[in-house]
């Protein structure tokens, strides 16, 4: 296969091409991560680069994982690290997850995968935290994307139609057999933000709504990985 194969998406980057940047990333990444170590897990595509990195490295025989998902639990473990649950630790040293969106000021979006919730318990426990991606996530205006919004289900009816009264578009996440479940057994809205909100405005008012678990907006001080055509970039 050639180096230019792959499949066409967005931005005239090919599939292959942009595969191999978050391979990049996760691998700058994985120097940070040392022997003896609690460390936290994200969930998704960058993230399994990351895993795969870390199942190579043999040299690590007492690093402890915790997983933001039961599908990184299961990779993890299958690439032979050490996996364990959040009862038997009392910190975390580092957590390395990707984003969905990052502006420059580090307002992130997360919860594509659907582990938002999990996946910020992880991050504000976390001595450390790295955020890690491809240069497609950064963008200038984050507010364009739509925002996760984890629910219970018995109030989806009631969150949805406050929403849609407050100015946002509202969608259930579906997946093919039915509604999307989340790892706690909960549902996702991807909700649009109204153009007169800023995400930290919509964070705020959607965690005052009955019913709202959590919502897949994170600011937190992070160090950034960011690999593009030409560069692995920190910041």
């Amino acid at each position: 296969m050639s180096c230019c194969s792959g499949i066409s998406i967005p931005g005239h980057m090919l599939m292959s091409e942009l595969e191999e940047l978050k391979r990049r990333s996760a691998q700058r990444a994985a120097a940070y991560v040392h022997d003896h170590m609690v460390l936290g897990l994200g969930t998704g595509s960058t993230v399994r680069w990351l895993i795969e990195e870390l199942g190579r490295q043999k040299d690590r025989q007492q690093l402890q994982i915790v997983s933001s998902s039961l599908f990184s639990k299961k990779r993890a473990e299958q690439a032979g690290l050490w996996v364990v649950e959040p009862d038997v630790i009392d910190h975390i040293d580092l957590v390395i997850d990707g984003v969905d969106q990052i502006n420059p000021r580090k307002q992130v979006i997360k919860g594509g995968g659907g582990a938002l919730v999990r996946e910020k318990i992880l991050a504000e426990e976390a001595k450390q935290v790295i955020w890690i991606m491809d240069t497609s996530k950064r963008v200038e205006t984050i507010e364009d994307y739509a925002l996760p919004v984890e629910i219970v289900p018995f109030s989806r009816s009631f969150v949805q139609r406050k929403l849609e009264h407050l100015g946002y578009a509202v969608k259930l996440r579906m997946r093919r057999d039915g509604t999307f479940l989340t790892d706690n057994q909960n549902y996702i809205l991807d909700v649009s933000i109204p153009a007169s909100h800023t995400i930290q405005d919509a964070h705020e008012e959607l965690m005052h709504i009955a019913g709202v678990v959590e919502t897949g907006y994170f600011h937190l001080d992070a160090m950034c990985i960011t690999a593009g055509m030409t560069e692995v970039a920190l910041w």
